[in-house]
């Protein structure tokens, strides 16, 4: 099997159907009558991948020890139900430092990287305050993934304040006088 950044073989994608002659479950190689493992795959098993259905022998790799004695590999990884919460966990976060000022810019350009409103924790307080609950819930369901067992990979996305832009101009202007 392959691991998370190799390149799938055809070995990898024929393993992933079991074998109607030989009865080789999903993550073995095809075996021999004798009990061996084959030189090449059943035609009938390897035609089940659409790309590797109009060749005539798909040889078994080396690794697979063709010739020695059949054992049984490893069951493939099932595939991910996409109903569930998978890696791609996308979570939101935007904050405005007082009520006059509005989060919809900020919603919005999270919008565009695909977080749905419904993943966004914002909230309207001070950078003075300390503790600031959303913030802080924010990371909850990517730590329940990971807990599960499905790992996450946190990927940021800021955006400038509406306060911020204004400042970073102005400054920039004094600074040519």
């Amino acid at each position: 099997m392959t691991g998370p950044h190799t390149p799938r073989t055809d070995a990898d994608d024929v393993e992933q159907h079991a074998c109607p002659k030989c009865d080789a479950q999903p993550g073995s190689p095809c075996r021999s009558r004798g009990g061996a493992v084959t030189s090449a795959y059943h035609t009938r098993r390897f035609t089940k991948v659409p790309r590797l259905a109009k060749l005539l022998r798909v040889p078994t790799p080396a690794d697979r020890r063709p010739g020695q004695p059949w054992r049984p590999g490893t069951t493939p990884p099932a595939p991910i139900d996409p109903d569930l919460p998978s890696a791609d966990i996308r979570i939101g976060y935007a904050r405005c430092s007082t009520l006059g000022q509005e989060l919809d810019s900020q919603l919005d350009a999270l919008a565009k990287h695909g977080i749905p409103r419904d993943k966004v924790f914002s909230e309207k307080i001070s950078t003075r305050v300390r503790v600031r609950p959303q913030f802080e819930e924010a990371p909850r369901p990517a730590r329940a993934s990971t807990a599960a067992g499905r790992p996450s990979s946190p990927t940021t996305c800021s955006t400038p304040c509406c306060g911020a832009g204004r400042t970073a101009s102005r400054s920039s202007r004094s600074s040519r006088i």
